[in-house]
């Protein structure tokens, strides 16, 4: 058994590596702390089966389920999934099964299609594939006589949770009210714990037209790198197994060492097709894009919008957990989701960003932040609840529950979202104020005309960084001190900024800001990227929020006379979720850029962009300022 400093080097290594490729976060796991309590009254001995299991297509899958060994005669449990994240496989989510196994479930870990050991190509999503895969999963084990699993008139019982991917999996797999034909939710699911998922992946990665380019490059790169990152996984899972011996072990790593062969993971074509479309900006083929990424993402499923009939909510109790400073799934999507369900439901969203939050991958004592073990206890007794029936109490939880900076260790609470008596507050980009800025005040722009200059080459002279600030409290150590921007020097009229007066009083918001710019641009592409900011009085800016916007004048492809045609998103731009309280004396800024490197894919041309402020065209930010009793 390796020591707790090799675990932890160990573990460490994967961090990176996992950081490296962007969506492959951390699974659910338990820490053998004991912090959270069992609801049953004594822990089970548990026993394992792992194998290939045939599909629907006849392509294999890794499954690996745990269970309770010795059950009272006729005693069953009901049956937990737990998915891996991006560039994973199995060995990620089988901690957590064991840990559920332990409580009284027949809990299954799975490799999707196409990562390690696998079958087919990794789809992404795809609901004709991967999504079928969890349904036939389902099909096996309630078909399998091994498992005690608990059933009813629907079927089997099943939950379903895993991050970042494995939350994509959890909210695709959600039952949804009058499903329209090829929604892949499966009603046999009676509880959904998605982790830092995607919602609606047009949203996550290609916001208003704009590619997020560190994650989906990330992304793209690192698809072709899972069997070096499952293989990897399988390394760390088989030293830590304390139910194997030498030999076993030894072939054990001659099996994952035979299924790195060939080394390079089978992917989709249409991968790397949608990858060229938003790179090159083929605007004859966005719409095949945008419908890849829709029919990928639940809110498709969801929303009215999409198919213009009826809405068809998630049905399923769920809990959501997402994080203030995810930048891959903004926890817009989290709140997304939450409105779009009718049944009993509770979002919960941490300070944490993609890497943060849960304890770590592996259950080593002292691995998570301050947060997790109460998050644990969260997730344990919504699987509890319904999927077991357990009365205990958490219907009766507030249903809306937030981290607030100026109460870390108090989470704000709240019975519906958005919070009641929320107020959307209009604050208008104006003319030249102090400290080189532009204005930023509640009164509308008058009829004089007015704008502000800027110039598009590509760049900027400042890079914005990803959030992992949080990833060392994996190992039991605190946050890293990284600015989210990086100022390399002064390039004119590639960014401007607006500030307020100073704050009379405090102000505080909760939930996305939304972003109306209206302008003229050279180019029949402009994007205009903005951050919100707190000025505080000694001059320190702090950043609350970003965004995205990206306009296409196709005017100007036909008729370049039309290229300087007035242009604005059809509706604000909504940037990232947040909760900040401004204090009063601080100032409100915001600051608008042409480009967002490495963050966004930058128009790569020379180009002007007047940037409106007038009557008609008033741009402006809008604040969603709650009472300060939150």
């Amino acid at each position: 058994m390796p020591s707790t400093l090799f675990r932890r080097i160990f573990i460490l290594f994967l961090i990176v590596l996992v950081a490296c490729s962007g969506m492959g976060t951390v699974a659910l796991a338990a820490g053998e702390s004991g912090e959270s309590a069992p609801a049953t009254s004594s822990l089970y001995e548990v026993a394992r089966i792992t194998e290939d299991w045939t599909m629907w297509d006849g392509i294999t899958l890794p499954v690996a389920v745990y269970y309770p060994a010795e059950p009272a005669p006729g005693e069953t449990f009901p049956a937990i999934l737990v998915v891996h994240g991006w560039t994973m496989d199995k060995a990620m989510s089988e901690w957590a099964a064991e840990y559920y196994a332990s409580r009284g479930y027949v809990a299954l870990a799975f490799t999707a299609r196409g990562w390690f050991g696998a079958g087919g190509e990794v789809g992404c999503m795809d609901p004709e594939h991967e999504m079928k895969d969890v349904s036939c999963i389902i099909d096996l084990l309630a078909q399998d006589e091994r498992f005690p699993l608990l059933s009813d008139e629907k079927g089997p019982v099943v939950g379903i949770t895993g991050a970042s991917m494995g939350g994509c999996f959890s909210y695709l797999m959600a039952p949804r009210k009058d499903p329209r034909p090829g929604d892949p939710g499966d009603e046999r699911i009676r509880a959904v714990i998605p982790m830092h998922g995607s919602f609606d992946l047009q949203f996550s990665l290609y916001p208003n037209d704009v590619l997020k380019f560190f994650w989906v490059t990330g992304l793209m790169a690192t698809t072709y790198m899972g069997e070096l990152s499952g293989f990897m996984m399988n390394m760390l899972a088989v030293s830590m197994d304390e139910r194997s011996d030498g030999w076993r072990k030894m072939y054990a790593i001659i099996d994952a060492m035979w299924k790195m062969i060939p080394p390079i993971t089978s992917v989709s074509d249409d991968l790397p097709y949608v990858y060229g479309i938003a790179m090159q900006r083929r605007v004859d083929d966005e719409d095949f894009a945008r419908n890849w990424l829709k029919q990928r993402s639940a809110r498709y499923w969801c929303d009215e919008e999409y198919d213009g009939v009826v809405e068809h909510p998630i049905t399923a109790p769920i809990l959501i957990l997402a994080g203030w400073n995810d930048d891959l799934f903004y926890a817009n999507e989290g709140l997304m989701a939450y409105m779009y369900t009718e049944a009993p439901r509770r979002i919960i969203i941490t300070n944490h960003g993609h890497l943060g939050c849960y304890p770590g991958p592996y259950p080593v004592e002292g691995l998570g932040s301050s947060e997790s073990a109460w998050v644990m206890e969260q997730v344990d007794r919504w699987f509890d609840r319904y999927l077991k029936g357990v009365e205990n109490g958490v219907e009766d939880e507030a249903p809306v529950a937030f981290y607030r900076d100026r109460a870390p260790e108090d989470y704000g609470e709240a019975e519906a979202y958005p919070l009641a008596d929320t107020e959307q507050l209009s604050l208008y980009m104006g003319g030249r104020g102090t400290n080189g800025c532009g204005r930023l005040t509640t009164v509308a722009p008058g009829a004089s005309f007015g704008y502000d200059f800027l110039m598009n080459i590509g760049l900027t002279g400042s890079i914005s960084l990803p959030y992992f600030q949080d990833a060392p409290q994996l190992m039991g150590g605190e946050a890293m001190d990284i600015p989210s921007k990086l100022e390399l020097l002064e390039l004119p009229f590639t960014e401007i900024g607006y500030l307020s007066e100073p704050l009379e009083e405090d102000l505080t918001i909760m939930g996305p800001p939304l972003f109306e710019p209206y302008y003229q641009s050279s180019s029949v592409f402009g994007q205009l990227i903005p951050w919100l900011y707190e000025v505080t009085p000694d001059g320190e800016e702090i950043l609350i929020s970003r965004g995205f916007y990206e306009g296409h004048n196709y005017e100007g492809l036909e008729d370049a006379s039309k290229v300087w045609k007035l242009m604005s998103p059809q509706v604000p731009v909504e940037m990232q979720a947040c909760y900040h309280r401004f204090p009063a004396g601080s100032r409100i800024k915001l600051e608008v850029a042409t480009a967002d490197l490495i963050s966004s894919w930058s128009h790569w041309g020379f180009s002007f962009i007047m940037l409106q402020r007038h009557a008609g065209a008033a741009s402006r930010i809008i604040l969603p300022v709650v009472p300060d009793t939150y």
